[in-house]
Formats: structure tokens, sequence, C-alpha cells
């Protein structure tokens, strides 16, 4: 390389002769090893239970930075890290937990070495309709009588498809309030209850129905002559 002379301001200084004019530079040269962002995709294994559904699948930080002290098998990397697998094997509510990277040799992670997992696993919603349901007169004064028309009605339920799976006629109970009433004839709603929590009546079909409330014939005792 060719020597010059500088002044403070690094304007090169003339009228000065150097000897030698020109010198050799070594300069150690060393690989720096390379870095690399890259996605992060979860590895799931197993099923959930029956009756339930995976909702969600989500991973925190979705991308990480990989090293290498040799850059070759950073940027022969496909682009994407797995986790160890997530089991889901009858799984029936949302599992959060931490997963190591599967890193191939002589790649490490910069930073935290697990993956925050999220899965979202919900029941399948489902309806059912129970035809035929009869109706059970509750509240009836002492010395009446009541007919109800019709007397059976339709329900229409709704829920997790592993609770109405387990639906029984003993499950359901329809019945029809006349606390109160005189005799007459009125339109009443009959009311369902459902003994299994979780399952909802979506609609009783007819929602209305005839009750007619009448004494109860006393018979009229025959002389005798």
């Amino acid at each position: 390389l060719p020597v010059e002379i500088l002044d403070e301001a690094g304007q090169k200084v003339s009228g000065v002769t150097l000897s030698p004019e020109t010198v050799r530079v070594s300069l150690p040269v060393s690989q720096q090893g390379g870095y690399r962002d890259v996605a992060v995709k979860v590895t799931i294994i197993g099923r959930v239970a029956s009756g339930y559904r995976l909702t969600d699948l989500s991973v925190f930080p979705p991308v990480v930075t990989v090293y290498s002290s040799d850059p070759d098998l950073v940027v022969s990397l496909p682009g994407v890290i797995e986790t160890q697998p997530l089991d889901l094997q009858n799984a029936q509510e949302d599992i959060n937990m931490r997963l190591a990277l599967n890193l191939p040799e002589g790649i490490s992670i910069i930073g935290e070495q697990t993956v925050l997992v999220q899965a979202g696993v919900s029941p399948i919603e489902s309806s059912v309709t129970l035809a035929g349901e009869r109706i059970e007169i509750i509240g009836l004064e002492n010395g009446l009588t009541a007919q109800v028309s019709p007397t059976s009605v339709d329900v229409i339920l709704s829920g997790p498809l592993s609770l109405l799976d387990t639906l029984t006629r003993q499950s359901v109970r329809a019945t029809v309030d006349l606390t109160g009433l005189t005799p007459g004839t009125y339109q009443l709603t009959p009311k369902v209850e459902i003994l299994i929590a979780n399952i909802v009546v979506e609609s009783i079909l007819p929602n209305t129905i005839e009750v007619v409330i009448t004494p109860i014939s006393t018979p009229t005792p025959t002389p005798r002559p």
C-alpha cells in the first residue's frame, strides 16, 4: 500500500519525501457466526376428547432468533423451527404450557429457550329435538280437575354434544302450573326443566297450550224407595 502523510485536517502534505514509499499490511480476518429470524411451528399429537374440538392454537413468541458459528447452517434452515410435541390426547379444556424447540445440531436460540403454546379446546355444540314430551299438571287445587290440549310438546334443546348424547326422558320434565287458578279455560305456557347442567331449552312447540279446569263432579245419591 502507498504511504501518505496527512495533516490534522486530513489533507495530504506535499513536499515530503518518504522512505519506503509503500508498506505491506496484514489484517487478521475471522469468520463471524450467522443469525437468522425463523418462525415457530407447533407440533401436535393425539386427539381431543370425543365431543370436543380444537378452537385455537397459538405460540409466543411466533418468531425466534437462531445462531450458529457456521453461517451455512443458518442459511440452510427451512425457515421454521418446530416445537416439542404438544399432546392433545383426550383434552377437554384449554392448554397453556411452555415447550422446548427441536433444534438442529449446531443451532442455538438467542434468549428464552422455550416458547409459550396455548391451545383452545371447547365442547362441540349441537341441538336435539325431543318429540312428544308429556305435560305434567302441577299446582291444581283440590276438588278440581284439568284437561290440557295438546297433552305433549316438542322440546328443542342445545348444548355440548357430549351432554346431549346422555339425555333420557327422565332428564326432561315438562309442566304447566295451575296454582291459584279457578275453573275456566286458559291459554298457558308450559315450562321445561332440564336436569343436566349446561343444556339450554331453545324452543317449546307449541309454546302455548289450552287448559280447561272444571270442578270434580260429585255423584248425586239415588234415593231409596
